[in-house]
């Protein structure tokens, strides 16, 4: 997985990580819900434009995932 091209793409090249937690999360025992929930409540306090883009990141890495 390209993870700083789709993080790019979603609006950030500093949300490879999550990118890559994207990506792991269909391995995770946990659902996505909470996963999307996690990560609104983490990067809150930066703004809505931070959750948007991390929760797109965390979308493409899921999406890019289910590829392979």
């Amino acid at each position: 997985i390209d993870a700083e091209r789709l993080a790019r793409q979603a609006g950030s090249a500093r949300a490879t990580n999550m990118v890559m937690v994207g990506a792991a999360a269909r391995l995770l025992p946990v659902k996505l819900e909470t996963i999307e929930h996690f990560v609104a409540t983490l990067f809150a306090a930066k703004g809505a434009k931070v959750v948007e883009i991390n929760l797109r990141a965390l979308a493409a890495g899921r999406e890019a995932a289910a590829g392979r």
